[in-house]
């Protein structure tokens, strides 16, 4: 009887740490109500301070060209530093966060905001710091338009306000 509790409880711990670390893996649901699902883990986080999630609503291709995905962002979470030589617009459907370009001070972002990017704006865009924040960034001027990552957004410029 004995062995067989040990199992239990060893087995229950150990479905607990795989289901722990899958829900990692996933990340957090969002505690604002969008239009489009929110997407896995951001497979571009290597070029973010903190968690988001991407869902890609129109895929670059040679009929379209029109690269449109719907970002998730945590509260504190933003991208580094960049530029997209063909520029972007961000339309914000949820929550509030921050946008900034290269020498201004960060700006408070809303539902319902549309920034426009020009080509080659050094800039970044996040979530505010304890809020939640979705937006669709739609690559402009395609196929020609590369993104150049920079350096991460220090707290202090992230903060300045």
């Amino acid at each position: 009887m004995k062995k067989i509790v040990s199992f239990i409880v060893c087995a229950a711990l150990c479905t607990g740490a795989v289901g722990a670390a899958a829900a990692e893996a996933e990340g957090k649901k969002a505690p604002i109500d969008t239009v489009f699902a929110q997407g896995p883990v951001n497979p571009y986080g290597r070029f973010f301070t903190g968690t988001s999630y991407l869902t890609m609503l129109s895929e670059n291709d040679g009929t379209f060209n029109a690269p449109i995905g719907n970002v998730t962002f945590e509260p504190g979470a933003r991208t580094f530093w960049h530029k997209h030589s063909g520029g972007q617009i961000l339309l914000v459907l949820a929550g509030e966060g921050r946008y900034c370009e290269r020498g201004q001070a960060p700006r408070v972002i809303k539902k319902g905001d549309v920034v426009r990017i020009a080509p080659n704006v050094e800039h970044w865009h996040g979530a505010g710091p304890d809020t939640w924040m979705t937006h669709i960034s739609v690559e402009t001027n395609v196929p020609n338009n590369q993104a150049t990552w920079l350096e991460p957004v220090s707290d202090a410029d992230y903060a300045d306000k």
